[in-house]
């Protein structure tokens, strides 16, 4: 059982080669040829679109690690550290796409930085100026490293925890090295084999998104992801075989990409090898410090600040520029357009639901199941879980894709639910398997010495005191749902409309309340889900405060 999500994402990157080679009998083509090859290779720009997702997607993911790596470095055991701990669960847990949209309503010509900056530049309407939809994709990567440095930041709170800081870091002081050195030199070394998976996933994603680059990114010409998108939604049927090969040709960049990321490693290993070991003291640089502080505070700000800005926009009912404020404020269109916003509501609460439900049981099954200890079996099934946060959306589900079409089962809630739970189960197998390991397994002892049964063992000791992580990884499952757009459009064929499909095709409109509307609700739900999971246990045990510790 445990080999069936990796089989399954196999399968799907195999299936995407058939039709890349012109062999797709469920749209009539039954013969191999080269011919979607020679119109991927002939359409004008492809060099362009390459350049670009290579350029975004790398671009995000090293800024986003730098600022990780700042953080750590600057804020480590301070208030901002843990102040940071504390909130950056629900700020993960907003869908890319909603933050896409708040950047959208922050950075555009009529957007609140232009009004900010109206009365000194003396605009009296907005400035001719591409901020977003830029085509060199700057408005992206920044959308993109406001997504995933939190989440890198995370991680790295994560890895800390499991590393002898403290000690390495006096160690450090006491041979005269500054704080900044100790981190680089001793700790550093420590952490990064620990996020380097996540690294790869973070890369994968910036290299292969589509949802927010439909929002945010360049337009003419698209990056290569939105590209395959728009010639599997053409009405005719045969660019389905040059979306296919372009498919394979995103896999090939996303591996090539990883590839020069370890050349990179190994490179920045050699050429610093002498620095580590050098004697050089150096000096404590305050300024340095405060700077980094100052840069993660700013891009929290930032991305606190474009969704609070989609808040104030779906209450906006007259907002003329340059005003800084909406001059007229109303409920009229949560009034007007929210009932068309419950049948995407509960069809996103429906698919969030189940998946996470199944993916929780699933994890929590492979956790009973598979060996305590580390050994290579284990380490290679749990590591095939994180295959489709490690391959390109696009390549593995238009495969699956072709399967679906072939036995025509495409366009079910059943399907799309399954799809979802192929990226929902990975993120509530990671988050859990933290807990699990830091559970004590006396408690386990001393209920089978009670009760003598396994079963109730399980059920009346360790579920109640795994409650508060349980919720947790209820509600981090309900949030990666609500936030997919590519699984729900291509296994849905478009007949399921959720939160997030709905809100990414109004942004190509021009009516900024229906697109806020849509949007706070996308990060009403998740944070909803975290609010029950931080204050039920809080209630339930409200009487037993030893399990509260």
């Amino acid at each position: 059982m445990s080999t069936v999500f990796p089989f399954i994402t196999l399968i799907g990157t195999i299936g995407v080669f058939l039709p890349a080679f012109g062999w797709f009998p469920a749209l009539g083509f039954q013969s191999f040829s080269l011919e979607p090859w020679h119109t991927l290779l002939s359409t004008p720009a492809l060099g362009t679109m390459v350049a670009k997702t290579l350029f975004t997607g790398i671009a995000a993911t090293v800024i986003a690690l730098l600022l990780a790596l700042i953080f750590v470095v600057t804020c480590w055991n301070t208030r901002l550290w843990k102040a940071t701990e504390r909130t950056l669960a629900p700020l993960l847990a907003i869908p890319h796409s909603a933050l896409a949209i708040g950047v959208l309503f922050l950075l555009s010509p009529s957007g609140f930085v232009s009004r900010l900056l109206s009365g000194p530049m003396e605009w009296n309407r907005p400035p001719d100026i591409l901020t977003v939809n830029d085509p060199y994709g700057f408005s992206l990567i920044l959308t993109l490293i406001l997504k995933e440095a939190p989440y890198l930041v995370l991680v790295l709170i994560a890895a800390v925890r499991q590393s002898p800081v403290t000690r390495l870091l006096t160690v450090g002081r006491s041979l005269g090295y500054t704080p900044l050195q100790c981190w680089l030199k001793l700790v550093w070394l420590q952490l990064y084999p620990k996020i380097r998976l996540s690294i790869f996933i973070v890369l994968a994603f910036s290299l292969s998104v589509i949802d927010v680059s439909l929002i945010i990114g360049p337009a003419l010409p698209p990056l290569l992801p939105v590209q395959i998108l728009q010639w599997l939604q053409s009405p005719n049927i045969e660019m389905h075989l040059p979306a296919a090969a372009a498919s394979v040709l995103l896999l090939g960049l996303v591996l090539f990409a990883a590839v020069l990321w370890m050349a990179t490693e190994f490179v920045i290993k050699k050429a610093f090898k002498s620095w580590l070991t050098a004697g050089y003291r150096g000096n404590s640089k305050a300024l340095m410090v405060n700077s980094g502080r100052s840069l993660w505070l700013f891009t929290l700000f930032t991305a606190v600040a474009s969704l609070l800005f989609v808040v104030v926009w779906s209450f906006a009912w007259r907002w003329r520029y340059p005003d800084i404020l909406p001059s007229v404020w109303s409920l009229k269109v949560w009034g007007r357009y929210f009932p068309r916003v419950i049948d995407p509501l509960f069809t996103t609460l429906s698919l969030a639901t189940a998946s996470t439900v199944f993916g929780l049981a699933l994890s929590i099954f492979f956790l009973e199941a598979l060996p305590q200890t580390r050994n290579i079996r284990k380490n290679l099934v749990t590591s095939s879980f994180y295959l489709p946060l490690l391959l390109p959306q696009m390549t593995f589900l238009l495969g699956i894709h072709t399967v679906l079409l072939t036995l025509r089962l495409d366009g079910l809630w059943i399907t799309v639910m399954l799809s979802h739970l192929l990226f929902v189960f990975p993120y509530c197998y990671l988050n859990l398997a933290g807990f699990w390991r830091q559970y004590d397994q006396r408690y386990t002892q001393a209920g089978l010495l009670l009760s003598g049964s396994r079963v109730k063992t399980f059920i009346r000791v360790k579920l109640p005191i795994l409650l508060p992580s349980l919720l947790t990884t209820l509600a981090l499952g309900i949030a990666v749902s609500t936030a997919l757009y590519l699984p729900t459009v291509m296994m849905g064929a478009g007949r399921l409309e959720t939160l997030t499909t709905e809100a990414v095709a109004l942004s190509s409109g021009g009516n900024r309340r229906v697109l806020a509307l849509y949007a706070v609700m996308q990060q009403l739900l998740p944070v909803f889900f975290f609010a029950t999971a931080l204050l039920l246990p809080r209630w339930l045990f409200r009487h037993r405060k030893d399990m509260l510790r």
